[in-house]
Parts: C-alpha cells; structure tokens; sequence
C-alpha cells in the first residue's frame, strides 16, 4: 500500500462524516419542523368552538413530541416573512363564526441546538473509523520502513545492506553499485566527493577516474528508473544523490 492511498481512503472517510453530519442534521431539521406541524393542527383543531387564548400556546407545546422544543416553539399570526430563514410550521387557518387567522409555529432554535437534536450516530462511527484507520497507516507504515534509510523512491535496509523500492521490492545493483549507493544513502546531503568514493571503492588505484565515470553512468539509468533520484556532477569533483524534479 503506497502513503497516497492511505491518505486517499481517510480522506474519503472524512468526506463521509461530512456528509453523514449534514444528512443527520437535515433529518432533524425536518423531524422539528413534522412536530410543529401536527402540534399546530392538533391545537387549532381543539379551538375549532373555541377562542384563541394566550392559553393556547400551552396547549399547543404539549402537542409536540420533542421535549427540548417545548420551551423554545411559539405560536404567531403568520408572518410574510421568508420561511427558509428560520425554523418553523407551515400556515395554517383557524375560523371562527366568519373570521379567519392564519398561525405559524416557529422554533427558537439555533443551529447548535438543532445538530445537538440530530443523531449522529453513523457520523460517529464513521469517524472513529477514520481514527481507526490513520492509526493502522501510521503503524503499518512505521514498520515497513522500520530500520530502512528512505530517500526518493528507494530504501537501503541498515542491516541486510540492500536497496529496495517502496513497495519493498528488491532492486538489483552489482556489489560496486550497491557499496557506492550506500555512501551516498549514508553521507550528510547524500554528497560525496570524488576522492573518497576512489578512495572506498579502489584505494590501491592510483587513478579511478575513468572507473568511476563508467560506474556512475550505469548507476544513473538504474536510480532514475526505480527511485526518481539522480546523481549531479559538480565539476568532477563532488556527486550528489538527488531527488527528480
């Protein structure tokens, strides 16, 4: 598993949970709004022979289902006001002998209160899959490059000395190429002069240069293919080892 996949799938759980919050609050959106509703007809329904009293509103909050609106639903003439704006009923009309009103419940609700009304349950689920999930990414990816020098697309494992690519797949390098590479993985700024890589790899020779110039040559082919690095001259004196831009 490459590190953009992970970050793809918690990415996409993220996505989910966003998701699933707002659905959530949707849902209880629409649950505040159904309660308002069937309170308010059950009250106008009640005053059908009756008069609209300031008792009313008593009677209407114990219509609804949902405990917490109780204190925060009112009744009011219906107002021209936009209904998207706020929480509230659909009109309705009440009659009496000739007349005719129309009410309108609305909520007090913000929506703090409203998203502490909704289940989020399956949002948090969600999330704590996607906790789940960066725990296991961050452990598995911890010990696939336990005891590993990283640099580019390669791997130099300290122990066994060998190079791999991300997907700890083996790459094969001859034993020179392999001992130079790992000069380069183990040097401050994967920087190495001339000298001491003629010095490590042929010190009874008294001139490697051409040696060195064949070796690097070969080299360069095999890191730019399998670890999108690769390997600077500085006026024939220094190497570096770099990552592709």
């Amino acid at each position: 598993m490459k590190p953009c996949h992970s970050i793809a799938i918690f990415l996409f759980l993220v996505c989910c949970i966003g998701i699933s919050s707002v659905h959530g609050y949707d849902c209880a959106k629409r649950s505040i709004i159904r309660d308002m509703n069937q309170a308010l007809a059950q009250t106008l329904s009640e005053k059908e022979n009756g008069w609209i009293t300031p008792d009313t509103i008593q009677n209407y909050r114990s219509h609804l289902r949902i405990p917490e609106l109780r204190d925060r639903s009112f009744l009011y003439y219906a107002m021209n006001n936009n209904a998207k704006e706020a929480l509230c009923s659909r009109k309705m009309s009440w009659h009496r002998n000739s007349s005719s009103l129309e009410f309108q419940s609305y909520a007090n609700c913000s929506m703090a209160s409203v998203f502490a009304l909704s289940d989020q349950r399956l949002t948090g689920i969600i999330s704590l899959m996607a906790l789940l999930w960066m725990i296991f990414s961050l452990g598995y990816f911890r010990n696939c490059h336990k005891g590993m020098v990283v640099f580019g697309n390669m791997m130099l494992d300290e122990v066994e000395r060998c190079f791999y690519d991300l997907k700890h797949r083996p790459i094969r390098l001859t034993p020179m190429q392999q001992q130079l590479m790992t000069m380069f993985f183990t040097a401050d700024d994967h920087k190495l002069s001339k000298q001491d890589i003629c010095d490590a790899l042929w010190p009874r020779k008294p001139d490697a240069s051409d040696t060195l110039y064949t070796l690097i040559k070969r080299l360069k082919l095999t890191v730019e293919k399998n670890g999108n690095l690769r390997i600077v001259s500085d006026r024939g004196k220094d190497y570096q080892l770099q990552i592709k831009s």
